[in-house]
């Protein structure tokens, strides 16, 4: 059974999918399986995203065209990989998610060190 703290945590992380897949694409054209193990990489494993959470992820943010896809060939003999790339409207948004982000990180601080 889940405890409350990782219930907590994965309401964290489910909110903040979006913006972490956003931040990752804008900096280069990724593919799904890369997306997923630069997340758990830079983050030391704190956002693990499996593809099974990424790819719908992913395929709601085409759909909101907050990012693009196109098929790429990589190596010989091997199938194309799926990459994808970041919109104008995707980077503009990801801008205004920081924002809010760096807000709300700055209240949620005052919070905890609040002593009455």
């Amino acid at each position: 059974m889940q405890s409350e703290l990782e219930k907590w945590q994965k309401e964290l992380r489910k909110g903040s999918t979006k913006m972490a897949l956003l931040s990752l694409i804008g900096c280069r054209d990724m593919y799904g399986y890369e997306i997923t193990r630069e997340l758990s990489r830079i983050t030391d494993n704190v956002f693990a995203l499996t593809e099974s959470n990424a790819y719908p992820a992913l395929h709601l943010m085409e759909n909101e065209q907050l990012i693009t896809s196109y098929w790429k060939e990589t190596e010989a003999g091997m199938p194309p990989r799926k990459y994808y790339r970041i919109t104008p409207r995707g980077r503009a948004f990801f801008g205004e998610m920081k924002k809010e982000w760096m807000k709300h990180n700055e209240a949620m601080d005052r919070i905890c060190q609040y002593e009455g």
